[in-house]
């Protein structure tokens, strides 16, 4: 790190400056930070490809014997695969392997979170463009709405599912996620809010209409931030387990399966190698995701001025 200063003869000079205490400390403070999540991801993968029984001898509470090293091979993914099955309750009895858990895990997040992304983009362009009375309503409503509580929402959403004959569906709970009440909207309208409206004021010059305006100017400006929005959206959605068992029992996604493996399973199940393997495994469609659009998620939302 160098720091130019003008001399006494009006030339530059560069000085090495000593990095500051507090710089130390934030990176030995972020450096701890990142191995208390690194290294417990490490012993996962570790615990995953190791053999149970010399797990339970090496790992011992009593009597650890961390100097042994252990033998490692997939066998236990290969048991986690064949073993991972969910039995629906009645009145449709109906058993899931892997696969069909991958699926519904799949076909939920995507769903959901298409549903969870498309509202709040709409509401917060429409708001942040057109500066009624009743934007300013919906803006304020949205923050209201953040800081009351919704834990005793599920009773009444479950009973109105019911009433309405859409319980147990997948369907439903796309239409309850298409709604704008999220810290997402508020991320897009000041992002939408953000864009000079040079860009939007010529399109309408050359005869664009409003939603033309939005599709093929604003949106693809703002596609980084939607995109993290979504990507955010679909691991939030893939991780959750009690909505699902709430609200679709018929339906059982992959992170169900792993709390019945865990907890739910045979003797065999509950060894500690069986049971990262199988939270290893369904974690590697996250995985996947993060690489595929890393540099997605980690790229600045911050719009700058019209560049000439």
């Amino acid at each position: 790190m160098k720091k130019i200063k003008l001399g006494t003869n009006n030339h530059l000079s560069s000085t090495k400056g000593k990095p500051s205490v507090t710089t130390v400390f934030l990176f030995v403070l972020l450096t701890i930070y990142t191995l208390v999540l690194i290294v417990p991801t490490i012993w996962s993968v570790y615990a995953s490809l190791a053999d149970s029984d010399e797990f339970g001898f090496v790992f011992n509470p009593q009597y650890p014997n961390l100097s042994e090293t252990l033998s490692l091979s997939f066998d236990n993914f290969k048991f986690a695969w064949e073993e991972l099955t969910v039995t629906t309750p009645p009145p449709y009895q109906q058993t899931f392997n892997a696969i069909g858990l991958l699926g519904n895990s799949l076909l939920y997040s995507m769903l959901s979170s298409l549903a969870f992304t498309i509202c709040p983009v709409i509401v917060a362009y429409v708001t942040s463009t057109f500066k009624y009375k009743a934007s300013k309503v919906i803006y304020a409503f949205v923050i209201v709405a953040m800081a009351l509580p919704i834990v005793g929402s599920m009773a009444s959403e479950i009973q109105m599912l019911h009433n309405l004959g859409m319980f147990d569906s997948i369907i439903s709970m796309v239409i309850l996620r298409f709604n704008f009440l999220s810290i997402y909207f508020l991320i897009l309208h000041a992002q939408f809010s953000s864009i000079p409206r040079d860009y939007a004021e010529s399109a309408k010059v050359d005869g664009a209409s409003n939603l033309r305006t939005m599709l093929q100017v604003v949106l693809p400006q703002s596609l980084n931030t939607i995109v993290t929005v979504f990507i955010l959206s679909f691991i939030t959605y893939w991780n959750d387990y009690q909505i699902p068992l709430l609200y679709f029992p018929s339906y059982p996604t992959a992170a169900y399966g792993i709390y019945m493996f865990v907890y739910g399973g045979s003797a065999e199940m509950a060894t500690i190698p069986h049971q990262m393997a199988v939270i290893v495994l369904l974690t590697l469609p996250i995985v996947i995701v993060f690489i595929v659009f890393n540099k997605r998620l980690r790229v600045s939302v911050a719009m700058g001025g019209i560049k000439s």
